[in-house]
């Protein structure tokens, strides 16, 4: 089973590329990352309340709809902090490319509108 913060991460991550690529003018663009890391982790609240139900869904191809969670577990089996990091890094720099496409979309609007910006 993979680590809890590569699930976080592999889902912010992928949330981030939704919402640049596709979702461009989403409000709160930072919060549907965040949601979408959690979303991604639902699946192990099998490990905070061992509902049978829960305990089912973990295990099943269902949780894949949480951004492909158990997938990741039986990719990462050995539960490795190595695979974790790459994750995180991987998050990192998804947020620095939409952090720079962000800033540059501002910047080509601010040219676009004049010297004196827009009024």
């Amino acid at each position: 089973m993979s680590q809890g913060v590569a699930h976080f991460a592999v889902g912010a991550t992928l949330t981030t590329l939704l919402v640049t690529f596709l979702v461009p003018n989403a409000r709160y663009p930072r919060v549907w990352v965040l949601a979408g890391g959690a979303w991604a982790m639902l699946p192990d609240a099998a490990k905070l309340y061992s509902h049978p139900a829960l305990v089912a869904l973990h295990g099943s191809r269902w949780a894949d709809v949480f951004w492909l969670h158990f997938t990741m577990d039986r990719l990462d089996s050995t539960d490795s902090a190595l695979f974790g990091a790459v994750m995180l890094a991987a998050l990192l720099g998804v947020t620095a490319l939409a952090e720079y496409r962000g800033y540059r979309a501002l910047s080509v609007l601010r040219e676009s509108s004049g010297p004196g910006g827009a009024e």
